[in-house]
């Protein structure tokens, strides 16, 4: 009787998490390039970082990932040991068959306590395949440029250092319903594992990234 009362006390305090959305009516399938270390320091595990921010981004409700691991044989594939031109990410999503692609930078990495994570991301689409049934009806000048290539269609950057107050309430949020309820760290837990607070950070920028490509769409369609 004391394990049934205890699973329903449990129960009771579950929450749901913040979800990100994508902007769209169906579901796109994006990649993330390996990420580019510009944090001044050597040690830092981009390839780490790379999959951390892909397995955030694979939460995001309307959004497919293909893993790390195949986006890096395909360049190699390609010789190609970066993505630095926006021909190179029309390339790369030509032969992966992506919608999407995020492009980014290491900005600030520090793992010791409290944690520092700076990340600088770009996301290059086709437009032509992201156009919604009301875009596509469009004049045609309203798509030439976009349908020439690849856009930098968002961009979203920050540092978050987690001594700064404001971090730590952002933290909170995201760490609800993200741990569990009998854990006596809460959300210090993402302080603790460098890995946990990588996706933090992922998700903080994908949800500007993802308000700014919804906001750009939005202009689109107003045009």
């Amino acid at each position: 009787m004391l394990c049934v009362l205890s699973a329903c006390k449990n129960s009771r305090s579950l929450q749901e998490p913040t979800r990100l959305a994508a902007p769209y009516s169906w579901t796109a399938l994006w990649a993330v390039a390996p990420l580019v270390n510009e944090s001044g320091t050597s040690a830092v595990d981009t390839i780490r970082i790379t999959d951390c921010l892909t397995e955030e981004l694979q939460q995001v409700q309307g959004i497919n990932t293909i893993p790390v691991t195949r986006t890096l044989t395909v360049m190699n594939k390609l010789r190609m040991r970066a993505v630095t031109t926006p021909q190179d990410a029309q390339t790369l999503m030509d032969t992966l068959g992506v919608n999407g692609l995020i492009v980014g930078t290491v900005t600030a990495w520090d793992p010791y306590s409290p944690p520092t994570l700076g990340l600088a991301l770009q996301l290059f689409t086709h437009d032509d395949r992201l156009i919604s049934p009301r875009t596509d009806s469009l004049p045609d000048q309203s798509t030439t440029t976009s349908r020439a290539g690849p856009n930098a269609a968002a961009q979203a950057a920050g540092i978050f250092d987690a001594s700064d107050h404001t971090t730590l309430e952002s933290l909170a949020i995201f760490a609800t319903g993200r741990t569990h309820p009998a854990s006596v760290y809460g959300a210090d837990i993402y302080l603790m594992k460098m890995d946990l607070y990588t996706k933090f950070v992922a998700h903080q920028l994908l949800e500007g990234l993802l308000f700014n490509e919804q906001q750009r769409l939005a202009a689109m369609t107003d045009y």
